[in-house]
């Protein structure tokens, strides 16, 4: 079996650190997307992006929780303008969505230090990664908003029962061992410096969710900025 996810992402780091640390006890290969784009049997990913796959046979085993985003500058001005990072990346379609939750007239796209900079200056709120700069986290945010839900997904058109229990497994190793996840992550990803991951690594808080209603809201939230996710099937209790 093979399994493909964008090592640079944080749906990533789980099944990255359980591969090393189980001292290979799993039998399937872990393929990093971001250099070999080629389908799997099973993807992890952003919702919106297995839903640009446009593939048939998959749906969602389970969905990821991940605290991965910040909210930079003053969000309680009902600022006009939200600064992200290139359009089509989940960073993009959560300020969408943001925008439309909070009535946010424009997002635009941008370097992801242009965003933070703007945002400091006053011209708006910047969406970017933790990794780029720890503000108020924007997964929090949206739990206050009532638009909490997995961003990111296990897609699979095989039974994915076995990374399921890997990545649950992976999720607890990094909980207990964090210096050791951060040196992997940071290794594999080839992307964060040990530094930086270092001091963000126990921000994520993974948490996997195989919930058939959990899951049908994450499609309805995401369908408003990326139309694709309405066609994605589920395949969790």
């Amino acid at each position: 079996m093979i399994v493909s996810a964008p090592f640079a992402g944080p749906v990533s780091f789980p099944l990255l650190v359980y591969k090393v640390l189980s001292g290979g006890k799993s039998s399937f290969e872990l393929r990093n997307s971001c250099e070999n784009p080629q389908l799997s049997e099973v993807v992890l990913d952003s919702i919106t992006n297995v839903a640009k796959l446009n593939v048939k046979g998959y749906s969602i085993v389970a969905g990821v929780y991940i605290r991965m985003y910040s909210l930079i500058g003053d969000k309680t001005k009902r600022p006009s303008k939200i600064f992200t990072i290139k359009q089509g990346t989940l960073a993009d379609y959560n300020a969408r969505l943001y925008a439309v939750i909070r009535g946010i007239n424009e997002v635009i796209n941008t370097t992801a230090d242009e965003a933070v900079k703007m945002a400091e200056a006053g011209k708006g709120i910047g969406l970017v990664g933790i990794e780029v700069k720890l503000g108020e986290i924007f997964e929090d945010e949206m739990k206050t908003l009532g638009y909490l839900v997995p961003q990111c997904v296990i897609y699979a058109k095989i039974n994915a029962s076995e990374v399921l229990k890997a990545y649950s497994e992976g999720i607890k190793m990094i909980r207990e061992k964090p210096e050791e996840a951060a040196m992997i992550i940071s290794s594999a990803s080839k992307y964060y410096s040990l530094d930086i991951m270092r001091k963000i690594i126990g921000v994520y808080s993974h948490m996997l969710t195989t919930s058939r209603e959990e899951l049908e809201k994450a499609i309805r939230v995401y369908s408003v900025v990326e139309p694709n996710v309405r066609d994605l099937k589920i395949e969790a209790k």
